[in-house]
């Protein structure tokens, strides 16, 4: 049988901050935001700046009614956290603009009754921001979860969460579908000779993990306590889970194209089937 489409489409590679410049356009200047297509349907995670163009894009499929834009059911926003690199490109998603479209927000690293509506509310208020969600015109529906809950947002389609060692919490999510799983595990931090055996649990036997590789194991005793990883960390990862396929994610704001390339041929020297994010990228599974 012809197994069903299952991919992911990298439409934000950057962290922290989003970075502009010619030395840095080869592999994108947005944050955070991806894009797990599964058949039919599609899940976005994080709401960086890359989500922009995510939202630009299912609004011309819509005007257009092609395929994309005739089965789409319902929006699905997932957030690891609420960092800023990870929700400045909430107010700007064009799909909460159309009275048509119905979407679903989800967050689990918060505490409290109605963490995900407030989160989204906290964000878009006075002085951070001059209008609240009462401008959204689309149907939104606000959804809580704990880490380690399993969440099926959509037919066949299975989300299983856990908790990362970030500041402020973070969730690591890994997305099961026809017999294949990706997982989105981004804003963790590691210590230095002690495998996260809970992780590897998590990822074990992904068919691909895009990870947290902010630095490099010789810039991590400068930065262990900023709450992210190294690529290097996620190729060790990734050989003990038995992970297929590795994707380096998450880059330093400064880290330019040329830095980046040689991290992907050092990378592939380590991790054959392995990727350095790129805008645009689309990797399928």
């Amino acid at each position: 049988m012809t197994e069903i489409p299952f991919s992911v489409k990298i439409w934000g590679a950057r962290g922290t901050l989003a970075s502009q410049s010619k030395e840095t356009i080869g592999y994108g200047e947005n944050t955070a935001c991806v894009e797990v297509f599964c058949g039919d349907e599609s899940i976005i995670f994080d709401a960086g700046t890359g989500l922009r163009s995510v939202g630009d894009k299912i609004i011309k499929d819509i005007i257009k009614g092609d395929k994309a834009g005739k089965k789409r059911k319902k929006i699905n926003l997932f957030f690891t956290h609420c960092h800023y690199d990870h929700i400045s490109g909430l107010p700007f998603f064009a799909p909460f603009y159309d009275p048509n479209t119905e979407v679903d927000i989800w967050s689990g690293h918060l505490t409290g009754p109605d963490k995900t509506r407030k989160m989204v509310v906290d964000y878009m208020s006075s002085p951070f921001f001059p209008v609240g969600p009462e401008v959204f015109s689309a149907k939104i529906t606000y959804k809580d979860f704990e880490p380690r809950d399993v969440l099926r947002p959509l037919k066949g389609i299975t989300i299983r969460t856990c908790s990362l060692n970030h500041h402020d919490e973070c969730v690591g999510y890994r997305i099961e579908f026809d017999n294949r799983s990706i997982c989105y595990i981004t804003d963790t931090t590691h210590i230095v000779d002690q495998p996260d055996e809970g992780l590897i649990e998590f990822i074990h036997d992904s068919d691909l993990m895009i990870y947290d590789g902010t630095y490099t194991d010789a810039e991590f005793p400068q930065f262990w306590n900023f709450g992210h990883s190294t690529w290097e960390e996620g190729v060790r990862l990734a050989k003990a889970a038995g992970v297929k396929r590795y994707c380096i994610f998450h880059h330093r704001p400064s880290r330019d194209d040329k830095s980046l390339d040689a991290i992907g041929k050092a990378c592939k020297k380590e991790f054959a089937r392995s990727y350095v994010a790129r805008e645009g990228m689309k990797i399928k599974v």
